[in-house]
């Protein structure tokens, strides 16, 4: 048998068995990414704004719907109502061992966050950009029950603290 034959049958074989072994399984969602599903759902937000730099003082009602991503690794939020409509992707970041957030806003405000959870409080360190301006701020979530969650949005002073310009409530409506 020539050094050709042999060479093609080994190739036939091994080309064979690479065929022939199923491929790898695609990631499932971890830990991590199934506590995201505690938002899943809808959601009424109300809101009362402290006066500041960026907005008046007064109160806002919005509806908040959340729905996982295609294969469990994420959440879409959409917010709309007597506040600025406000898209968002929330994930979690295996390799950095991180939650983030990615929004935009119908007022121009974008923005990056990134999360932690240390029992039932979420804490979001957030860089936004509105009007020109970078602004770092804090968000913070408080899941007071399956269904209701408080949440706080603090602006960094420059000083080493925040400054809350919102705080509000939101209990579920709807899955």
């Amino acid at each position: 048998m020539s050094t050709r034959s042999v060479a093609v049958i080994l190739i036939c074989g091994f080309t064979s068995l690479l065929l022939a072994q199923a491929p790898p399984a695609p990631p499932k969602p971890g830990p991590e990414h199934k506590k995201l599903e505690y938002f899943l759902g809808k959601w009424t937000v109300e809101n009362e704004f402290k006066a500041n730099e960026f907005v008046r003082a007064g109160k806002g009602v919005s509806t908040e719907t959340c729905t996982l991503g295609p294969g469990g690794f994420y959440v879409e939020s959409r917010a709309e109502g007597q506040v600025p409509t406000r898209l968002a992707i929330i994930g979690y970041d295996s390799d950095a061992k991180v939650y983030t957030s990615y929004y935009a806003s119908s007022v121009g405000l974008v923005g990056v966050g990134t999360g932690t959870v240390d029992g039932n409080t979420w804490t979001w360190m957030v860089e936004d950009k509105y009007a020109g301006k970078s602004v770092k701020g804090r968000t913070t979530n408080t899941m007071l029950s399956p269904t209701e969650h408080t949440s706080k949005y603090e602006v960094a002073d420059g000083k080493g603290g925040y400054t809350t310009i919102l705080e509000g409530k939101a209990p579920k409506v709807g899955r």
